[in-house]
């Protein structure tokens, strides 16, 4: 009897074991526990989300930055990056380009290897977005090697490692596959945020790896390579400021230590944080009183507008929030959201974003200080849900906090700190199912099969997305439909249709535009060159005069002046409206070279040569070049 009375309670023992262990009740798939498994199905997913972009033209800011930079075209700015300050081109791109090296010389290799060909810099951006996924793999793998994931000596034989192990495939496909990322690698210009979550995520990567390295020498080769791609992500996009600080948090919540070596250890990588102020502060000194009101549409530190920190940190509180509802429900997605300016802190819109973000980080504290119960079967989990919502705000910090960026919401700002929302969201996921049935999340094949077919939902919904990126009136209809009452879009959606042969329709959006925003130069530039193309040339002076007036400082209303008044066969006064912009603005390379033409057409040589020439220094290109070469053939000629 007493044999027969242990034998149950053994196979009990055995059959709960059994239950429990990941390695044991999925014997029949195997095979998905390997990591060259995962990292196909990695590399598959983010393929399959983004083949459909690599025709995708380029659109809006892309023309500004990229197109018609020539700062891409010629490395030797690189070496002399003084020389971009004299060119004749918009002043936030010699700011982008001073702050963000690196992101800049990626495309200048785009341009070297393919010139435009916009299929070239899909491709680079596609890779770097599966290459961030891959590292957000390895992280968490690492992660659970670290001595805080350690398992007590009771449970060695059902360690995090082995219990946890689905865990890293699971957050990097859903950073892989979410459509909210599709802004960030769809967008070409857009590279500067996967390629700063490259260099992010290598430079924390490598220093993990370091600190876990069996030898002296790949300890240390870890930790240098880790600072310098540090530095990199510095020169890359400011968001970086937050890294030292992330590789900080890291350190704490999950290596031990002497408390004097592990600050030694950090130092390095806290000095890294002085590069984007004394950057910032050496742009600064560089830039011209009188460009600072031609900035427009900064997506970068250096804001010009006069909107207060504390009311764009009130803003921030819905937009945050915003970015979590899109996270968990990515439905809406817009690329240019017409999102209010809160100024009224005890609004509801203010107030209860607030209250939901401070639940959330009060959460991440509670379960940090919760993870160090040594008694908590789940402790493990909390330590990678605070980690997570920690790198979820920190990420954010630079771009949403008291520092003012011209556009309150880009979708694309949500790129890197959403690793941290995918990492505590599957770990909380997997905490409550193991806290309600005492077995691990991972272990459970309903529940891997249901983070499979999410997975592949938002796989389907990316697609679906970027299809609407293909076509610039598809693209700009889109974003019409959901911010009607924006000037900016419908201006963006009348150059679109006039590109396409559209002109009715494009003209009817430029004063669409005009009647939701007067003031907006930009839209009634555009009317005035449309009528111009049509030869409306006394409605085309009309509004061109009117944006004149509205920003005496812009010389493009009156280069489109002249071009009326030459086509109406008044040379004169196309003089003097080309002479007018250029006194506005001696660095505008188009109304140099509009003088240049004008003056072509009255023979005069000489005259012309130098306008042309003064062109070339502001804005070096071949089609200028050819034009001063066919005059001096006719200078010899006579």
């Amino acid at each position: 009897m007493k044999k027969s009375s242990k034998i149950p309670g053994k196979n009990k023992i055995h059959r709960e074991k059994r239950s429990s262990s990941p390695e044991t009740e999925n014997d029949d798939i195997s095979l998905w526990h390997e990591p060259f498994v995962h990292v196909v199905f990695i590399i598959a997913a983010g393929f399959f989300v983004y083949f459909n972009t690599v025709t995708t033209p380029f659109l809006f800011d892309d023309y500004l930055y990229l197109v018609n930079n020539p700062a891409i075209k010629d490395f030797s700015y690189f070496a002399d990056t003084d020389r971009i300050l004299n060119l004749g081109i918009n002043p936030d791109i010699k700011n982008n380009f001073i702050l963000r090296p690196v992101s800049y010389f990626t495309f200048a290799l785009n341009y070297a290897l393919h010139g435009l060909d916009v299929r070239g810099y899909h491709v680079a951006n596609l890779i770097i977005h599966i290459g961030n996924a891959l590292l957000v793999y390895l992280l968490l793998s690492l992660s659970l090697q670290t001595p805080a994931m350690a398992a007590d000596e009771q449970e060695k034989s059902d360690s995090p490692a082995v219990k946890l192990r689905y865990l890293p495939l699971f957050c990097a496909l859903l950073f892989a596959c979410h459509p909210l990322q599709t802004q960030a690698v769809t967008y070409i210009i857009q590279r500067f945020t996967p390629l700063v979550t490259l260099f992010y995520l290598g430079s924390l990567v490598l220093y993990v790896k370091g600190r876990l390295g069996a030898t002296t020498t790949a300890r240390t080769a870890c930790y240098v390579i880790s600072v310098i791609a540090a530095i990199l992500a510095m020169k890359t996009k400011e968001n970086a400021f937050t890294l030292p600080v992330i590789i900080t948090l890291f350190e704490f919540i999950f290596f031990y230590g002497s408390i004097g070596k592990r600050i030694a250890r950090l130092v390095p990588f806290l000095l890294t944080m002085a590069i984007i102020p004394v950057d910032l502060m050496e742009l600064s000194s560089l830039a011209k009183p009188d460009e600072s009101d031609a900035i427009i549409d900064s997506i970068n530190l250096v804001n010009f507008r006069s909107v207060s920190p504390w009311d764009y940190l009130m803003t921030q509180f819905g937009v945050i929030t915003t970015y979590l509802r899109l996270l968990v429900m990515p439905i809406g997605q817009n690329f240019d959201y017409d999102y209010p300016l809160q100024k009224n802190f005890f609004s509801s819109a203010v107030l209860m974003p607030l209250g939901f973000l401070l639940l959330i980080l009060g959460t991440g504290i509670y379960v940090l200080y919760r993870s160090r119960d040594r008694r908590l079967p789940e402790r493990h989990l909390f330590k990678i849900i605070a980690f997570g919502i920690c790198w979820f705000f920190i990420t954010l910090s630079v771009e949403s906090s008291i520092i003012p960026i011209d556009d309150l919401i880009f979708e694309h700002r949500a790129y890197l700190p959403s690793i941290g929302f995918f990492m505590s969201i599957i770990a909380g996921i997997a905490s409550l199912y193991s806290h309600r049935t005492g077995k691990s999340f991972f272990a459970s094949k309903v529940a891997l099969r249901t983070l499979s077919a999410v997975i592949l939902c938002l796989s389907a919904a990316g697609m679906a997305r970027n299809t609407i990126w293909a076509d610039s009136v598809t693209f700009w209809s889109d974003v019409a439909r959901k911010s009607p009452k924006k000037s900016r879009v419908h201006t963006n959606l009348g150059i679109a249709l006039f590109e396409q042969g559209k002109t009715g329709a494009g003209i009817e959006e430029f004063r669409t535009a005009i009647r939701l925003k007067p003031s907006d130069t930009n839209a009634r530039i555009n009317l005035g060159k449309s009528l111009l193309i049509q030869k409306m040339y006394d409605e085309a002076a009309s509004e061109l005069l009117t944006a004149a007036r509205l920003n005496p400082h812009d010389p493009v209303p009156h280069v489109f002046l002249g071009l009326v008044y030459e086509g109406k066969g008044e040379l004169s006064n196309a003089r003097w409206a080309y002479l007018a912009a250029i006194k506005i603005s001696p660095a505008s390379p188009d109304a140099h070279i509009r003088l240049g033409e004008l003056y072509a057409k009255e023979e005069k040589i000489q005259d012309a040569k130098r306008e042309y020439e003064a062109a070339l220094r502001l804005y070096p290109d071949e089609i200028i070049r050819k034009k001063i070469v066919e005059l001096n053939r006719m200078q010899d000629k006579r």
